[in-house]
C-alpha cells in the first residue's frame, strides 16, 4: 500500500472513483436509451473545446465544457427537427469537432500545446484544485440523477408515457444529455476524450446478463468501473504504463470473461 503515501495517487484515486460512479450511472441510461454513440460525439466536441480554449487563451477544460454543452443542444435541436437520424447527426458533429480541434491546435502550434493528455487522459497529474472541482461536479451529477431518477428512468424506458403524464419531457431529455456532456468533460483529464466511452458503455454491457433489474445493473456496473480504475492506477504506479489504457483494457478483459459463459451455452 506504499502508493497511498503519494498525494498524486490519492488525488487520482478519488477523482477516478467518483468519475467511475457517475459514468456507471449515466452509462446505464445511455444503453437503455440507445445513445451509446453520443459519448464519442461529445468527447470529440470536448476535444474541440480544448482547442478553442488554447486558441482563446482560456482554461482548456472550460472550453471543453462549453463546446460539449453547445454540441448537446445542437444535437437535441436537430433531432427535434427530424431532418436526420440522431446517430447520423452525432457522426457529423463528431468528425467536425475533431477536425476543428486539429485546425485550432495547428494554428496555435507555436504554443507547444499537445492534445495527447486530453485525448488519452492524465489522471496521475490531477492537482488538488482540479480534484476539488471534480468532486463538486461528480456530486452534482449524481445528485441530479438521484433527484430526477424516476423521471429520467421513465424517459429512457417509455417516452410516450412520460409525455402523457408530464409536460416537461424535453427538459429531461436535455438534462440527461447535459449530464452526459458534463461527465465527458470530466473524463478528458481522467481517462481521455477517446476513451471515456469505455467507462460509460462497457460496464453496463458486462453486467446486463447477470442482473435482474436496472438498479442491480447500476450497482454492479459501478463496482466494475471502480475496480477498473483501481487496477489502472495501481498498475500504472508499479509497472509504469498509462493508467487510461490499463483502465480500458481491464474493462475489456472483464467484458470478455463475462461473455465466455454465454458463448459456451449457445
Amino acid at each position: 500500500m506504499e502508493f497511498l503515501q503519494y498525494s498524486f495517487i490519492t488525488n487520482a484515486l478519488m477523482a477516478g472513483v467518483l468519475t467511475a460512479l457517475s459514468a456507471a450511472l449515466l452509462g446505464n441510461f445511455m444503453i437503455v436509451a440507445r445513445q451509446a454513440v453520443m459519448s464519442d460525439m461529445l468527447a470529440h466536441a470536448a476535444v474541440a473545446g480544448v482547442g478553442l480554449g488554447v486558441f482563446w487563451n482560456i482554461n482548456p477544460i472550460a472550453g471543453a465544457f462549453l463546446t460539449s454543452v453547445a454540441a448537446t443542444l445542437l444535437l437535441w435541436w436537430l433531432s427535434q427537427k427530424k431532418q436526420a437520424a440522431p446517430e447520423a447527426i452525432s457522426v457529423v458533429i463528431l468528425n467536425g469537432s475533431l477536425a476543428l480541434a486539429l485546425l485550432l491546435i495547428h494554428i496555435d502550434s507555436r504554443s507547444g500545446f499537445s492534445l495527447e493528455s486530453y485525448l488519452f487522459g492524465s489522471i496521475l497529474t490531477i492537482t488538488q484544485s482540479e480534484l476539488y472541482l471534480f468532486i463538486c461536479l461528480n456530486i452534482f451529477i449524481i445528485g441530479l440523477l438521484l433527484f430526477f431518477w424516476k423521471n429520467i428512468l421513465t424517459l429512457v424506458f417509455d417516452q410516450d408515457f412520460l409525455h402523457s403524464k408530464n409536460t416537461y419531457k424535453s427538459f429531461f431529455e436535455i438534462l440527461l444529455m447535459l449530464l452526459i456532456a458534463a461527465i465527458v468533460g470530466i473524463g478528458l483529464k481522467v481517462i481521455g476524450g477517446l476513451l471515456i466511452g469505455a467507462m460509460l458503455i462497457i460496464p453496463p454491457l458486462i453486467v446486463q446478463s447477470y442482473c435482474s433489474s436496472f438498479k442491480q445493473n447500476v450497482i454492479m456496473s459501478a463496482l466494475i468501473n471502480i475496480l477498473a480504475v483501481l487496477c489502472g492506477i495501481i498498475s500504472s504506479f508499479y509497472f509504469d504504463i498509462p493508467a487510461s489504457s490499463s483502465i480500458v483494457l481491464t474493462l475489456i478483459l472483464l467484458f470478455g470473461l463475462a461473455k465466455i459463459p454465454m458463448i459456451r451455452t449457445q
